[in-house]
């Protein structure tokens, strides 16, 4: 079968960096910022990006590239490449597993893009405004959570208009609608952020995301806190997984559509340049804002929907950017679930030989299904719980916890310990894969990747099944 492909480098790139910039740059990145002492936590952040998830990128595009085919197919035909045994296990638990996880999020996360549409509508006529204090703001934000036909209304809108874009074909439906929304996105972006500036005792936040705080790391006067420094490395490592969309196969999938001229090293060097940006500037966009408002900078993940409002009721046109700022949330949101939604569609074209548009059908039938479940229980209108979780809860715990972190140590491994010449040669097709760097990618991946992960996903069952 044919493979799509994109139709340029800048494409590919914006793209798979639309893939990554979402909610959890936006929305969850400023609250654990937030949460685990500013500085510290950004720090940390930063270099878990560059020595723990730059050699996983690396490889996820460049799986798919090798392979061009499904997520769960690709390690079949990487690894009969390489000559390596156990192809069944591999594919399983690095491919299947990738496919449960984009099933888990297609089923949950088109419900939290419904309340961004929401809330963008309310910023628009206003309503937001007239919300007085936090209180008002929660009971808001509850009466929707319990909401049924409301949220499932503003989820199916976004849920059929990426549908409708995937169903347009790589190069005229995901790369020229990235090539359009991430400029605007940026822009968005930026003036928020210089808005951010100028509000009236934004200095303490700005104080609080650049001054080093060693005790948010554990260096405290009595000594090193080992306890305390593990629990923010792993909500540091966690993020950058979710930030940078690493280990659901999505970026395997936008790897099977670059051409081999592109160079591999260059585009995951921008991508995470991207994605930090946006990182970074939704820190210095909230952060500092909700600090001038008096709110707590552990407000954790209410910032966005119940904190965050209230400082734009202070804020000198708080109307217009209130409705910038969701209309930001609403694009990032975009062209995250698109990568989401073709990540389950290129597994029935490539493994099922089903033409584009009946992938598509098929892919929404499935998250209609997923949707309607996990609405009903958030909602409270089926009442059903597994292990004392909703299935909104449960579906976004499995995903993140345990499908992400067991196909990224696959991936690992599997690269690692026998598909690395097969790699190598794929990446050398347009780049130099020189000694220094084939070291310093063997060593992550066969060591610090693996060990690192597990001890996140261990903490996760110790969390779940120990406590």
């Amino acid at each position: 079968m044919k493979t799509e492909n994109f139709g340029s480098k800048w494409g590919a790139i914006l793209a798979a960096a639309g893939s990554a910039i979402g909610l959890g740059n936006i929305w969850r990145f400023p609250y654990l910022v937030g949460e685990y002492g500013g500085f510290g936590f950004i720090l940390l952040y930063t270099l878990i990006l560059i020595f723990i998830c730059n050699p996983i990128m690396i490889t996820e595009l460049t799986l798919g590239r090798t392979a061009r085919s499904s997520i769960v197919d690709t390690f079949a035909i990487i690894g009969e490449k390489a000559g390596m045994k156990y192809i069944g296990l591999w594919k399983f638990f690095g491919g299947w597993m990738g496919v449960i996880g984009l099933f888990l999020i297609i089923s949950f996360y088109f419900l939290v893009a419904g309340w961004v549409i929401y809330y963008l509508f309310e910023a628009m006529n206003g309503n937001l405004l007239l919300l007085s204090d936090a209180q008002k703001l929660k009971d808001s934000f509850t009466a929707l959570s319990q909401n049924f036909p409301l949220q499932y209304a503003c989820a199916l809108v976004f849920l059929l208009l990426t549908a409708l874009i995937i169903a347009c074909g790589v190069k005229s439906g995901i790369e020229r609608v990235s090539f359009y929304l991430m400029p605007v996105l940026f822009l968005i972006f930026l003036a928020l952020a210089v808005q951010s500036i100028f509000i009236s005792g934004s200095k303490e936040g700005f104080a609080y995301l650049l001054k080093p705080d060693w005790k948010s790391l554990g260096f405290t006067a009595d000594g090193f806190d080992a306890f305390r420094f593990g629990k923010v490395f792993s909500a540091a490592l966690g993020q950058a997984f979710i930030s940078l969309s690493l280990g659901y196969g999505m970026l395997l999938v936008y790897g099977s559509y670059v051409a081999n001229k592109e160079n591999i090293f260059s585009m995951v060097k921008s991508i995470e340049i991207f994605d930090t940006l946006a990182a970074y500037l939704s820190a210095i966009i909230i952060i500092p804002a909700i600090f001038a408002a008096g709110i707590a900078p552990t407000s954790g993940p209410g910032l966005t929907f119940i904190s965050l409002p209230m400082v734009f009721q202070n804020v000198a046109g708080g109307g217009f950017w209130s409705i910038m700022f969701y209309l930001l949330l609403l694009l990032a949101t975009l062209t995250s679930v698109i990568s989401v939604y073709e990540g389950v569609t290129n597994l029935f074209i490539h493994k099922y030989n089903m033409k584009r548009t009946s992938a598509v059908v098929v892919v929404l039938f499935i998250s209609i299904i997923g949707l309607t479940a996990v609405t009903l229980s958030f909602s409270g209108t089926w009442d059903i719980k597994v292990f004392g979780r909703d299935l909104f809860d449960l579906f976004d715990h499995l995903s993140t916890a345990y499908t992400s972190s067991i196909m990224a140590i696959v991936m690992a491994l599997f690269a690692g310990y026998g598909a690395h010449k097969v790699l190598f040669r794929n990446i050398g097709i347009s780049s130099k894969v020189n000694s220094p760097f084939a070291k310093y990618y063997l060593f992550s991946l066969r060591y610090v990747v693996p060990v690192f992960i597990s001890v996140l996903l261990l903490l996760s069952i110790y969390e779940d099944f120990c406590k």
